[in-house]
């Protein structure tokens, strides 16, 4: 059963922990992210050292039998130990979680450190992929084993659901509420395997065998653990989709401001930011897609402020006149009368001529609020619709 069910889980627990890999580095200062990564780390492991081909290779390669037992089972204890640790940095304040963190992880290192006595107290003479606790059962160094690691099990699966279901409830994000709740559910159905495993213990005692019961604590081990894995997938995918969008759409506005910045360029080759005096070891951050789009942005207010002084009022009277009559208002108004300003600034600076001083005027959109980082690249979006596509009269680098 276990050889059936462990590699679809391995495949979830690897799918999460390659999401989350990538955003690792950008959040070193974030332990809950890490606490994240390790979660989906550990259990990939706990499966993998599980697998019947990686046992047997394992215990050729370390020669020591059965050795994947401690293993997996440190792996579990560990993760369920970094699962506190995300909900605890989730759920409470720095300074309250750090001091949590630190007691989940140290009550972990402690059991981890209790199955490899226990473990070295065994004497594996038989190599057993397949039924190792049925085949130790009625030895009392492994009931002791078995009971540290099923108590361990149990205890941090009850309070894993307790603390999701808990945080589910004061959660904001819907994909993490839905997320922490089939976490809960994951762990509640894992306490079928323990609940065999405890009978183990029992069943020892009484010189008995629990063998027809192997298959379902198997099931309810690997079908509560990929329930949890896909609970802590959910948030994580979610992340990752807005992180996709979000970054499509940077590329998407870099390419639309591409008609407004020329408009500006053509006239104005000054504006452009001299990136080729930069650091070499400093000109790699000025390729991501984030640098070059705000760099556009400061170019084209750059390109504003040139031609502010060329703003004559008549234009934007006459240009407001002529939207409204199309049936604009509000914001695309200010936006399709900032246009015309433009083009209009732009002729105006090229012919040299500039209005009165009692006629200057401001940009139409100057007072549109921008609270956000692409709210402002959104206004100048705006205006970018309102502008013909034109080549620039002046040569320059993309």
């Amino acid at each position: 059963m276990k050889d059936l069910l462990h590699p679809v889980s391995l495949v979830v627990a690897a799918l999460g922990f390659l999401c989350l890999l990538r955003d690792v580095p950008t959040r070193r200062r974030d332990p809950a992210s890490a606490a994240l990564a390790a979660v989906f780390l550990l259990s990939g492991l706990s499966f993998l050292f599980s697998i019947t081909p990686m046992w047997e290779y394992l215990d050729r390669a370390l020669g020591t039998v059965n050795l994947s037992v401690p293993l997996a089972m440190g792996c579990v204890v560990a993760l369920l130990a970094c699962q506190q640790v995300v909900l605890t940095y989730w759920g409470s304040t720095p300074e309250v979680a750090r001091r949590r963190s630190r007691l989940w992880l140290g009550a972990g290192f402690a059991v981890i450190a209790g199955l490899l006595v226990l473990f070295a107290l065994l004497t594996p003479s038989a190599q057993r992929p397949i039924d190792f606790t049925l085949y130790y059962a009625h030895d009392g160094w492994y009931a002791a084993y078995l009971t540290l690691y099923v108590t361990a099990y149990t205890l941090g699966e009850l309070f894993l659901a307790r603390a999701c279901w808990r945080l589910a409830d004061r959660g904001t994000r819907g994909s993490v509420r839905f997320g922490l709740r089939v976490v809960a559910l994951g762990a509640t159905v894992t306490l079928g395997y323990s609940a065999v495993r405890i009978c183990d213990v029992i069943a020892g005692v009484f010189d008995t065998s629990l063998a027809d019961w192997e298959g379902f604590a198997w099931a309810c081990g690997d079908v509560g653990a990929m329930l949890t894995l896909i609970g802590w997938l959910v948030p994580t995918i979610s992340d990752q989709t807005q992180s996709v969008q979000y970054r499509i759409k940077q590329y998407r506005s870099y390419y639309w401001l591409r008609p407004l910045w020329l408009a500006f360029y053509s006239e104005a080759p000054e504006i452009e930011l001299p990136i080729d005096r930069v650091a070499p070891a400093q000109r790699r951050r000025f390729r991501g897609i984030a640098i070059k789009l705000y760099r556009r942005a400061v170019e084209i207010r750059d390109g504003r402020f040139v031609i502010r002084q060329y703003l004559d009022a008549a234009v934007r009277e006459t240009s407001e006149a002529h939207h409204r009559a199309r049936g604009l208002h509000g914001q695309e108004l200010s936006a399709a009368v900032t246009a015309d300003q433009i083009l209009a600034g732009i002729a105006a600076r090229a012919e040299g001529t500039r209005p009165a001083p009692d006629q200057l005027t401001d940009f139409a959109d100057s007072e549109r609020q921008t609270s956000r980082p692409m709210d402002d690249i959104d206004a100048l979006l705006d205006v970018a619709r309102h502008l013909p596509r034109q080549l620039a009269r002046a040569p320059h680098l993309e």
